[in-house]
């Protein structure tokens, strides 16, 4: 591999497994697997069903969420046993937890620990499921909130991941007018992302507190490696920030636009996501001389 120095960032939900290149890795398979049967013993035996093809939990919210840390952390474990060692690593919304825990501030168990009790905050504060999320790709910022003005739409931009590709969230019927009335106004593409929970937005305040309570009383130490908060892009460099990014990263808005560009501006000119897709990669076309982002399989054969 080149001297470019190189960030692992870490996603957030799998919605497929079509770009999915752990097949042509006989060594991922041990690693995830020995990673699933840790999460299945301590969160949710349902767990050791999961299978990519047959039975990959993307329906279920909340396993999906397993799911996704275990992939990440087995990646990124697998890459570093390669003597791949990122210089800095970021989490896009929910990735806060595996790029917590490969930075050593918090245990594999811990990051699931977390995961359950969010979504159990959230569900508890927030019990129904009539609410939503969409992005949307060809859009300015000032258009999305003409279009919530024109129609009176309550609704809220979660993330920025460039100047023309945004989040939104809010109820599942605001949203899903937004969406239809973006793509009349020209949005190259307007989509539901699948999730009944409207991260990010101010409607998750009060799970935050509840969740709180769990981040505060848990063992958080602070991170071996760098990571840079996607709220404010900040370094987390000690506990106390690490625990405010885990309860904070619920209901504040992120700009992953903003955190790509400070690693850059750090001297950062790789990226790898540390997942089955390549979701970051594309939301990185967006982003003008801001690095690359390689295949994660292909660092190991460097």
């Amino acid at each position: 591999m080149a001297e470019d120095k190189i960030a692992f960032v870490f996603p957030a939900f799998i919605s497929d497994y079509r770009d999915d290149p752990s097949g042509g890795i006989p060594s991922f398979g041990p690693v995830f697997q020995s990673y699933l049967a840790r999460a299945a013993s301590f969160i949710d035996q349902e767990l050791l069903a999961f299978h990519p093809e047959s039975n990959p939990m993307l329906q279920d919210e909340l396993r999906n969420q397993y799911i996704s840390y275990i992939y990440s952390c087995s990646c990124a474990d697998l890459l570093q046993k390669s003597g791949i060692r990122p210089e800095i690593t970021a989490g896009y919304s929910m990735g806060i937890y595996a790029s917590l825990c490969f930075s050593g501030s918090i245990t594999f168990e811990t990051g699931l620990l977390f995961i359950n009790k969010a979504y159990e905050a959230i569900r508890q504060t927030l019990p129904n499921t009539y609410y939503a999320m969409g992005g949307v790709i060809g859009l300015k910022e000032e258009d999305i909130k003409e279009i919530a003005s024109q129609h009176n739409l309550d609704l809220m931009i979660v993330n920025r991941n460039s100047d023309y590709s945004f989040i939104v969230a809010g109820s599942s019927f605001h949203v899903n007018v937004f969406l239809l009335k973006a793509r009349e106004e020209g949005a190259l593409n307007s989509k539901s992302l699948g999730v009944t929970i409207p991260y990010h937005s101010n409607l998750l305040a009060e799970a935050a507190k509840v969740l709180s309570a769990t981040v505060f009383s848990s063992d958080v130490k602070a991170p071996e490696l760098p990571i840079i908060s996607v709220l404010n892009q900040d370094l987390i460099t000690d506990a106390g920030r690490a625990r405010n990014e885990v309860v904070n990263n619920i209901f504040n808005p992120f700009n992953w636009q903003a955190t790509q560009m400070q690693m850059c501006r750090s001297g950062i000119r790789l990226f790898t996501e540390c997942g089955p897709s390549q979701s970051l990669r594309k939301n990185s076309r967006f982003i003008p001389d801001c690095g690359r982002f390689v295949n994660w399989n292909s660092l190991l054969s460097q």
